[in-house]
């Protein structure tokens, strides 16, 4: 299993593909570019030469003949100009294919980065971290005694990494406390799919990998929200980097009636067309994409849009139209090779271009609010007693949102106004800043107003006042809950 923190949703298989299996044991070789068996011997003998000399006569004379043939065939592999294609060794190829399928040696926390600050975005169920009372929007300050400020996403998830059994200490900063927690790594095997159903009977289900169960675990989660009373569907694919291609039309095929579903076409220029099955039955969907989207995340996208059976919404896709062909090879160490491109059902190029939304929308609570109106007419802005704040029952992202003050609730006017999409102005002369929603504009000054509040350049306006400054703001109080109503 591959030893790994896992970062927001994006795992280090980002891009991981659009896979396909063969079984290449005893099978003889294809020649490449149709070069002659005359052209290829020769080719053959001038890299055994080379290894010949150097293995004889490098003053080096340590040296490995099985690093030196593999970091020879990574060379021949890097020639052909393909990002997607690679060699693995065994390790390295069962480190790869555990993090596609979500199996990992860790802590099981989610990490996203604001700025130069990281964040745990989410908890695993059952992990060590949930263990170790570790929660989303715990601001990750110190790890194994080392400051992590300044330091990139990948060099700190790479410190959280380490064997099962072992631990790593945390410090973590939370509701401005700074709390220690020593976690104990274990092995662990992460859902593919997370589920919820939010206001309206809106289904959430949030694609993390196209792993190799997926449909299985989609259909199940499926199921069980249908039995709920589901009236809509949201799928959430922002930062899902692909994975098996079958899943990805097995999905896809649930709720497009009739057509093609993908679209293969070989080296060759053979098209092959993937048809549904004919069982697929239409629901209110909306899809979130952004620009990590990638691959088999692409083919359901694109299948989808193309039939209209979902709105697609956020930002364009990453634009990984190729499909690799693993193949394990005879003397040890795994090919991964590009062998198809595919298309929408259309015969929209996806490879380098990637798919457009039909609604560009860029903020992350805005991709959110919008694809919950677009089902419903309208958002609800929840806010508890403890101080957590969801949309329609899903959580924003980890941007502060609102706060309780001495028992009064705040909300930070920039987060909020891109969340809806309303207007937002600073006048730094003036120190104010000013909201408009509709044709409906206030102004407030962060200076001697006893509404609002300016802390760390954030301007938080009591919510009592936003509701008597705008229509479209009204509040409904509840035992546990306020409700927001956002028109």
């Amino acid at each position: 299993m591959t030893n790994y923190v896992m970062r927001k949703r994006v795992a280090t298989t980002a891009l991981a593909g659009a896979i396909i299996w063969t079984a290449a044991f005893g099978t003889a070789p294809v020649w490449a570019q149709d070069v002659t068996a005359n052209a290829y011997t020769e080719q053959e003998a001038r890299i055994h030469e080379v290894l010949q000399k150097i293995l004889n006569g490098h003053v080096n004379n340590n040296l490995d003949i099985k690093k030196l043939t593999d970091g020879a065939i990574r060379g021949i592999v890097a020639e052909t100009g393909d990002p997607y294609t690679a060699y693995f060794t065994d390790d390295e190829f069962t480190n790869f294919i555990g993090e596609v399928e979500g199996q990992f040696s860790g802590i099981g926390i989610y990490v996203a980065q604001r700025n130069q600050s990281f964040f745990v975005d989410s908890v695993v169920t059952d992990s060590p971290a949930s263990k170790a009372d570790l929660r989303s929007g715990d601001e990750i300050v110190v790890i194994n005694g080392q400051k992590i400020a300044g330091k990139t996403i990948d060099e700190v998830t790479e410190e959280m990494k380490g064997q099962s059994g072992t631990q790593v200490e945390l410090q973590v900063r939370r509701h401005n406390q700074l709390i220690t927690k020593i976690v104990k790594r274990e092995d662990m095997q992460t859902s593919p799919v997370d589920s919820i159903m939010l206001d309206g009977k809106i289904g959430y289900m949030t694609l993390y990998t196209f792993s190799y169960n997926i449909a299985d675990v989609f259909k199940e989660q499926l199921a069980r929200l249908q039995k709920d009373g589901m009236k809509s569907l949201i799928i959430d694919l922002r930062d899902n980097p692909g994975g098996h291609i079958e899943g990805a039309i097995d999905i896809a095929d649930l709720f497009v009636e009739h057509g093609t579903l993908v679209n293969m076409v070989s080296r060759s220029g053979k098209k092959l067309s993937i048809p549904a099955t004919g069982k697929g039955t239409a629901i209110p969907m909306v899809v979130l994409v952004n620009g990590n989207t990638a691959s088999a995340s692409e083919i359901l996208t694109g299948a989808l849009q193309d039939h209209g059976a979902a709105r697609i919404m956020g930002t364009k896709t990453f634009g990984k139209g190729t499909v690799q062909e693993i193949t394990p090879l005879d003397k040890g160490g795994v090919l991964k090779m590009t062998v198809e491109e595919y298309f929408s059902p259309n015969m929209h190029k996806i490879n380098g271009i990637g798919l457009v939304p039909d609604d560009v929308v860029q903020n992350p609570n805005e991709q959110v609010v919008k694809a919950i109106t677009y089902l419903t007419g309208a958002t609800s802005l929840h806010l508890f007693a403890d101080g957590k704040v969801s949309f329609s029952g899903f959580p924003p992202a980890v941007t502060p949102f609102a706060k309780q003050v001495n028992g009064r609730w705040y909300i930070a006017l920039r987060p909020f106004a891109q969340a809806y999409g309303y207007r937002i102005s600073w006048d730094g002369a003036k120190q104010q800043a000013a909201l408009r929603i509709g044709e409906t504009e206030r102004k407030y000054a962060v200076q001697g107003n006893p509404h609002v509040r300016s802390e760390n350049g954030m301007t938080w306006v009591a919510l009592d006042q936003l509701d008597r400054d705008f229509t479209a703001i009204s509040l409904e109080k509840k035992e546990a809950e306020l409700l927001v109503h956002i028109k």
